[in-house]
């Protein structure tokens, strides 16, 4: 059967569109990799610790809960002797959060548990994080990919227990969380999310993330993946990771050579963007959003020059410079 024209140009646009998508994952470079099985770092069977990293995880909390008991713990494990499918480690050594009967993790011998709450119980909340930190510094476009599986709880169309991937760029002291992959969801007691949440998945999936232009050239940046639970009674399998890799685009420095380089300082001091030559006078400084708008300018003759900006957003901006004898330099700030 001859093909329509309308199928040949479909053809065509996936085509082009997936080009482009391998051209941008072969710009990219990897910042940050953890398998769990000595790509970076060793890891033995064990708790996630609250005050002890281990090659630079922590976990928000270790406490007991309700009870005294030892219930939603993130721990590492390669165990997989007599596992529900739904405890699986997802290849060697994997991050998870267990969810144990009693005081005693098992954490040494056993898989990442389910959880089988007595409703006669209290009833309780939930929410436990494992995360890492690095800098982003010098990369913009950042991806975070990751193979994960999380059973969690579904009932009458409600989410009862969830994964989610949250970032900082202040080393933890606060955190935003990523809508950009997983499912949507309307949770029992967080409201309705059109994606972001990690739950419903017995397999090994894999979830590639695009982060926001205010994560990229962050020095202080962490990532945490964290298990909610919002009812503990019922059955179901924890938020299990593994296989991470965050990738980023260098950011380019635009100078046309290497004197230029030296002679023209861009930087942040407090607010204010700061344009400084040594070698000649500055007469005009315009600054642009990477969409390409023009968001403010000012024109002046003078070796350094400061535009307040108090008023921009949060991301990553072009500064175009023009100097006294008509050379153009650009580079790229983040705010």
């Amino acid at each position: 059967m001859k093909k329509s024209g309308l199928v040949k140009s479909t053809r065509n646009l996936l085509l082009t569109t997936c080009l482009a998508a391998v051209s941008f994952v072969q710009g990219q470079e990897i910042i940050y990799q953890q398998n769990f099985d000595g790509n970076n770092g060793n890891f033995t069977n064990t708790i996630v610790s609250q005050n002890t990293a281990t090659n630079g995880w922590l976990a928000s909390s270790t406490e007991p809960q309700y009870g005294g008991i030892y219930r939603h713990m993130w721990n590492f494990s390669d165990v997989t002797a007599g596992a529900n499918p739904i405890t699986m480690p997802i290849s060697g050594k994997s991050l998870g959060m267990g969810f144990y009967e009693g005081n005693d993790p098992w954490v040494p011998n056993e898989p990442f548990h389910y959880y089988a709450a007595d409703p006669a119980d209290a009833p309780f909340y939930t929410t436990r994080w494992a995360h890492v930190g690095f800098s982003t510094e010098g990369y913009e476009n950042i991806t975070v990919e990751f193979k994960w599986r999380c059973a969690g709880e579904i009932s009458g169309g409600i989410v009862y227990d969830y994964g989610t991937v949250n970032t900082s760029i202040d080393g933890g002291a606060t955190w935003a969380m990523d809508q950009t992959g997983g499912l949507a969801g309307t949770t029992s007691e967080h409201g309705t999310f059109p994606g972001g949440l990690y739950y419903n998945n017995e397999g090994v999936q894999t979830a590639v993330l695009t982060l926001p232009e205010n994560r990229a050239n962050q020095p202080n940046f962490r990532i945490a993946f964290r298990m909610v639970i919002d009812e503990g009674y019922g059955t179901g399998g924890g938020f299990i990771v593994d296989d991470i890799i965050v990738r980023g685009t260098p950011i380019p420095d635009l100078a046309t050579n290497d004197l230029d380089k030296a002679s023209l300082k861009v930087y942040k001091d407090g607010n204010d963007f700061v344009v400084k030559s040594s070698a000649q006078n500055i007469q005009k400084v315009e600054i642009y959003d990477l969409s390409g708008k023009l968001v403010t300018s000012l024109n002046d003759t003078n070796r350094e020059i400061r535009i307040e900006g108090s008023r921009l957003s949060k991301g990553v901006y072009v500064v175009k410079s023009t100097l006294e004898n008509g050379e153009v330099l650009t580079r790229k700030i983040l705010k």
